[in-house]
């Protein structure tokens, strides 16, 4: 005879979501005081600063693309020395200059918010190590 099936109700428990390094649940020692508030806050505006900083970049060099292409479609009428040769060095100066920008703001916005992920790393190894030494001193 097969085994009773559970019902959907008694699913198995989910695992607690991940913190990102914010928040200490209460474990077996229970919640440890954070430490560092200030460098948290600055960690936390280095993250918003490398989004937005990472997201103008991107939008500037969309805008240096599409610019180089709206003046390459120009005619030069004004010059004493008409040619030909602006328009596609306008196109070619525009994506080259924009490709670039927008490789710079990934770069950028990826390395920022590594940076501040890097200072919850080390927060986080602090608070490890002070609830070790916590529990290891309550031992004796």
């Amino acid at each position: 005879m097969a085994p009773p099936i559970a019902p959907a109700y008694q699913s198995a428990p989910s695992p607690a979501p991940y913190s990102g390094g914010m928040s200490a649940g209460p474990g077996p020692m229970g919640a440890v005081k954070k430490k560092y508030k200030v460098l948290r806050f600055i960690a936390v505006l280095i993250k918003i600063f490398a989004i937005v900083a990472g997201a103008l970049l991107i939008i500037g060099g969309l805008v240096t693309i599409i610019g180089g292409l709206a003046s390459s479609t120009r005619t030069t009428t004004t010059s004493p020395f008409p040619t030909d040769a602006t328009g596609p060095m306008a196109f070619l100066g525009g994506a080259v200059f924009g490709f670039v920008m927008i490789i710079y703001g990934v770069f950028i916005a990826v390395f920022l918010y590594a940076y501040a992920e890097w200072m919850y790393v080390f927060m986080d190894i602090e608070e490890n190590t002070r609830m070790t030494n916590e529990m290891l001193m309550s031992r004796k």
